[in-house]
């Protein structure tokens, strides 16, 4: 069997660097940001076998009154996927890797139903966790979600050779001598969200994310773990990226609003990010969402492959309007 464990002392962030499901949301420093900023509590859940360390599975439950809903990751701050990773499971045939998996799920909202006892439970998993299966089992509503994964194994001209061609013609027509991409701080932070705000107000919609969030965020990662990159034209600002990364994946997170620029200089971010990933040794560049038929087809320029993710229901017939408001707040 597996037990769970809310309260372990353990080396979280060396546990999530050995998984490869985790991302670097997963690491503790970003759970205690995350945490503080959606005014949840944070349960980082520890599956053991034994001494052996098997899954980690970080939840945030947020109380309204008497009423308790749990999500991995928390609504408003933008993060597109958390939930629960394995570890020290590579070695293992697939029939004990189907049980470990099963007992550690089962062992998580077990913990979950007799010490909270939510009404409503949403969570969006990595690309990477895959076997929804148990939580299935458990009468949970599990279902498909899309991404778009861009490989970086090759050098930059293979990899631009395979974008649709007017996106290749407008990142090779403009010189460097036209633009400047480089990275900035909290400044650029600022901008970028700034502009990410504007372009959501213009659509009369609300943008929850605010620069103080990803400022914390920023300064609880380590050095190189969240990128902000700037796009200039005559050393004007046109456009922010901000681009996180762990391990071998970085992450098209927030940002790429479409500017007023003279140059497209968006596509020229994502080229820079691109070519700097493939030198930092990432083999892969997650444009994190491939569900609205807009933005998706601008991404698809990309030639990605497609990635699914799962996000996972649970709650009361009541709740079903937590659901619903989740949804917009995303």
């Amino acid at each position: 069997n597996v037990s769970i464990d809310s309260t372990a002392d353990i080396d979280w962030d060396s546990r999530v660097a050995e998984s490869p499901m985790a991302s670097v949301f997963h690491r503790a420093g970003v759970l205690d940001v995350l945490a503080n900023h959606s005014g949840s509590t944070l349960h980082p859940l520890v599956g053991y076998k034994g001494q052996e360390i098997v899954g980690l599975f970080p939840l945030f439950e947020i109380r309204k009154g008497p009423v308790s809903t749990v999500f991995s990751p928390p609504p408003r701050l933008g993060i597109p996927n958390l939930g629960p990773v394995l570890t020290n499971y590579e070695k293992l045939k697939r029939k004990k890797r189907d049980r470990r998996n099963k007992r550690f799920v089962e062992g998580c909202l077990d913990w979950l139903d007799s010490r909270i006892g939510p009404k409503y439970v949403h969570i969006e998993a990595t690309s990477e966790y895959q076997d929804l299966r148990p939580f299935q089992w458990a009468s949970y509503d599990v279902t498909p979600r899309y991404t778009y994964y861009v490989h970086l194994e090759d050098d930059p001209q293979q990899v631009i050779a395979r974008f649709k061609s007017n996106l290749r013609s407008d990142i090779r027509r403009h010189s460097d001598a036209e633009y400047e991409v480089f990275e900035g701080g909290e400044d650029a932070i600022d901008f970028t969200i700034a502009q990410v705000r504007e372009r959501f107000e213009q659509q009369g919609k609300k943008y929850a994310v605010t620069a103080d969030y990803v400022t914390d965020l920023y300064y609880t990662l380590p050095d190189g773990f969240l990128r902000p990159y700037i796009g200039a034209v005559n050393d004007k600002w046109q456009g922010g990226i901000l681009v996180p990364g762990m391990d071998d994946k970085m992450l098209f997170w927030q940002g790429g609003s479409k500017p007023d620029a003279p140059l497209p200089i968006n596509d020229l971010i994502h080229w820079q990010i691109i070519r700097d990933g493939i030198a930092r040794g990432f083999e892969t560049y997650d444009l994190t969402g491939a569900n609205t038929h807009r933005i998706a087809e601008y991404k698809a320029k990309f030639n990605p492959k497609l990635s699914t993710y799962f996000e996972i229901e649970h709650g009361t017939r009541t709740m079903n309007v937590v659901s619903e408001v989740y949804r917009k707040l995303r």
